[in-house]
């Protein structure tokens, strides 16, 4: 463990409870009977972990989970109910958009506005401003009413000011969700930037995408409490399982498992996969190197506990930050596979190789189709292993990205 001295926030058995009445009544009821009228709700229960100094931690979870009460309590604008958060530096969080805003002043006086709710003094501001306007990129609005702006452009300015503060810790609550796809870039290129210079990052976020590009660290919570915690591709393959266990629920099937690296699986499983292995289309042998422009077969080996009549059997890749750069499946392909109680089966499914050199994860994943094949996205998931092969692939060709699609210069007419 990192010595305290590194440590920018602190939490220790946080919890938040709210007091729940059936009717607005009733509170007064029970200051003057002193009779219990109420039932107790925790939104955060048993919070521990700690964020040092310079990470970029994400925050994910489902909707109601905790995870803007967690934030407001560590910005220090909602109270806890039990337990320590210790928080240490200047805080610059973006909360709810335009937190401190009058709609109907200019985007200019807003800067003002916001910037001493942020704790700024006006010399500060004043020095700062043009820097603000500037990357916002809301130069020809400025001087317009706030009211006539969209969500977007009051998000841009509301993290504008945020960052030009220079915080030791910088919190954001999905704010820029609503911005659009230049000015995300910036601002995370921002986050990166206040990360580097040895300020700390927390925020929240639905998209795992944000995850892995961003974040050293993933906290996990579920129902109010810390379900996981670690590095982001781990935190996000435990989110994914989250997500399935809850289509499974309302499919009325039973709960996927999710493992990650081969080896036996725990659960009595519906059809589970008992291996998958890469071969090389030519010669015949396993293999887990990936050489540019050769053809190559992934066989995957399922055994039915019970009857699929409709199944799915696939695989996507990822980066070693966990981004997935493509994927397939039997149900994408227009295909309806079945396995019977008691079958072992293999499904062999081609690849052409076409990646840049450097290491990827191959993950493989079976499901039973709740629909038509005409409904490849409506599916229940039985058995997925994260990090089932690891890959090496290699070219020698010079291209930028992570696959090579091969594009030639064919001229400057069309002929």
């Amino acid at each position: 463990m990192s010595e305290k001295k590194d440590v920018a926030i602190q939490v220790s058995g946080l919890g938040k409870m709210y007091r729940m009445y059936n009717r607005p009544s009733d509170v007064l009821r029970e200051l003057v009977t002193r009779r219990t009228r109420h039932r107790e709700h925790w939104a955060l229960k048993d919070i521990d972990f700690e964020v040092h100094r310079g990470e970029v931690v994400g925050i994910i979870g489902r909707n109601g989970a905790g995870k803007t009460t967690l934030l407001r309590i560590i910005a220090g604008t909602l109270d806890h109910s039990i337990g320590t958060v210790d928080v240490r530096g200047r805080v610059s969080a973006i909360m709810v958009l335009g937190t401190g805003f009058n709609m109907d002043l200019s985007g200019r006086e807003n800067i003002l506005l916001g910037g001493l709710c942020l704790g700024m003094t006006h010399q500060e501001i004043s020095a700062k401003t043009d820097e603000i306007i500037a990357f916002s990129g809301l130069q020809e609005f400025i001087e317009s009413p706030c009211k006539e702006y969209s969500s977007g452009m009051v998000a841009r300015l509301a993290f504008s000011i945020a960052v030009s503060v220079e915080p030791d810790i910088l919190i954001v609550d999905e704010a820029l969700s609503t911005g659009d796809m230049i000015f995300n870039a910036k601002s995370y290129a921002r986050m990166r930037e206040i990360a580097r210079s040895g300020a700390t990052v927390l925020f929240v976020t639905h998209s795992l995408q944000q995850i892995y590009d961003l974040c050293d660290k993933a906290i996990l919570l579920s129902k109010g409490t810390v379900a996981a915690t670690g590095d982001p591709r781990s935190v996000g393959y435990l989110y994914e399982q989250m997500v399935h266990e809850e289509m499974a629920s309302l499919n009325g099937s039973e709960a996927p498992q999710l493992q990650i690296g081969n080896g036996s699986s725990s659960g009595n499983l519906r059809a589970e996969i008992q291996r998958a292995m890469i071969f090389d289309r030519e010669t015949g042998e396993v293999t887990n190197r990936l050489v540019d422009g050769r053809e190559y077969v992934l066989k995957i080996t399922v055994t039915g506990n019970e009857t699929i009549a409709s199944l799915s059997v696939g695989y996507d890749i990822r980066t070693q930050s966990g981004v997935q750069i493509y994927g397939y499946s039997t149900s994408v392909g227009g295909i309806v596979e079945t396995i019977n109680s008691g079958e072992t089966k293999d499904f062999l499914i081609s690849i052409h190789a076409a990646f840049n050199s450097g290491s990827y994860f191959l993950n493989v994943g079976i499901a039973e189709n709740m629909g038509d094949i005409d409904q490849p996205d409506h599916f229940t998931m039985v058995h997925f292993i994260g990090d089932s092969i690891i890959v090496e692939a290699s070219t020698t060709a010079l291209f930028p990205g992570l696959v090579n699609l091969k594009s030639d210069f064919i001229g400057s007419e069309l002929g």
